[in-house]
Formats: C-alpha cells, sequence, structure tokens
C-alpha cells in the first residue's frame, strides 16, 4: 500500500460532519465554503437553462431566506 506524502490530515474535508468552528474567521470560511459547495452544480442536481453559478447562488440564497425565519 503506496501512502502519498503530499496529504494533509488536518484539512478540512467538507463531508465530515465536524460543528462550526468558534473562531468567528473560520466559522465565516466555513460558512462560505458550504454556500458555495451549494451553488456548484452537479450530475443530480444541474444548472437551470441559461443560468450561471452566480445567477444560482443568488436563488439557492432566496429560497433559503424564504424558507427560514430571519435570526434577529
Amino acid at each position: 500500500m503506496s501512502v502519498d506524502p503530499n496529504i494533509d490530515y488536518h484539512a478540512h474535508d467538507p463531508e465530515d460532519g465536524e460543528q462550526r468552528s468558534d473562531d468567528p474567521v473560520l466559522r465565516e470560511a466555513q460558512e462560505l465554503e458550504a454556500r458555495m459547495r451549494r451553488a456548484l452544480a452537479t450530475k443530480e442536481d444541474p444548472l437551470r437553462d441559461g443560468e450561471s453559478t452566480s445567477e444560482r447562488l443568488r436563488r439557492l440564497e432566496q429560497e433559503q431566506s424564504a424558507q427560514s425565519p430571519s435570526e434577529d
């Protein structure tokens, strides 16, 4: 079994289910990463006709804000 010497064993895996960091800067980065991953087109959830990734991100954020009440 070969081992890749370039693997970063402490790197963030978006599917590891870890809780968000207590550090506000890291938490902001984690939330941005999660938003961007949701905006990416996949085989199971492709872009709509003529839709760009940025348009998809805006649409998903609008749908999310419509579903959940404001956290003020």
